[in-house]
């Protein structure tokens, strides 16, 4: 936990975003951010984006999700009944998630989705809006429970600015290929490496069913038929370094 006045927390806000500059994939970037979160209680973040086009599908801009919470938020189509989504397209400042107005939790698949995020422990957390020319996004922040700190949202704002920045300044993903999770890549990795499905949920900590569901995501982002024809995409795209 952070101790000092406020004076202490900006210090450390700025020094995390200047190291955000020098962040040269997702995974680095992912750590940097952990780094300052984890003080304060928060255990998962991500950044989405619903594009401005009609019909569009979201974007999963930053996932550090839980493991198996993006495959439960995807397949469940969350992103487009989840509150903090909705009160983000007109909010104009960092709220927290008790903070959503009480009409967004009329629809029932809504109100699912906090209990949902229980199971994986984040039961509070803060949500910044961000606009811009290409849709509006937001990145949120969650854990078990927060330290809420003075200043800790003018922080949060700071750093999401920033982190966007940053992940904008990233090597582009190529058109229609969705990237890969930290948790994906580590998967292909071991397995472009010669281990087996249960070597890899041994090396990893999950189950063997975990890592066969990680697989079947990257052959259905990468359009491949097989583990090796993954891995040989994979590094083809700059998707993976071996």
């Amino acid at each position: 936990m952070i101790s000092g006045t406020a004076g202490s927390l900006l210090q450390q806000t700025l020094l995390t975003v200047e190291s955000l500059n020098s962040a040269d994939s997702q995974r680095c970037l992912i750590a940097r951010v952990t780094g300052f979160l984890q003080q304060f209680g928060f255990s998962a973040f991500g950044m989405t984006r619903l594009p401005r086009l009609s019909g569009a599908e979201p974007d999963v801009l930053l996932d550090a999700w839980p493991e198996g919470w993006s495959e439960h938020y995807h397949e469940a189509g969350l992103f487009r009944h989840d509150p903090l989504v909705q009160h983000s397209l007109t909010a104009r400042d960092v709220f927290a998630w008790d903070e959503v107005p009480g009409g967004y939790m009329d629809d029932p698949r809504a109100a699912a989705i906090p209990r949902d995020a229980a199971e994986f422990d984040m039961r509070e957390g803060l949500c910044v809006p961000l606009p811009s020319a290409l849709g509006v996004g937001s990145l949120w922040l969650g854990g078990a429970r927060l330290e809420r700190v003075p200043g800790l949202k003018h922080a949060v704002r700071l750093l999401a600015y920033h982190v966007s920045q940053a992940l904008e300044a990233l090597p582009a993903t190529p058109t229609g290929v969705r990237a890969l999770t930290i948790r994906e890549s580590d998967v292909l990795a071991w397995v472009a490496g010669g281990k087996t499905t249960r070597d890899v949920a041994t090396i990893l900590g999950i189950s063997e069913h975990t890592v066969g569901e990680h697989l079947k995501n990257i052959r259905r982002k990468l359009g491949t038929s097989n583990n090796t024809h993954s891995t040989v995409r994979a590094l083809q795209l700059g998707l993976l370094r071996l």
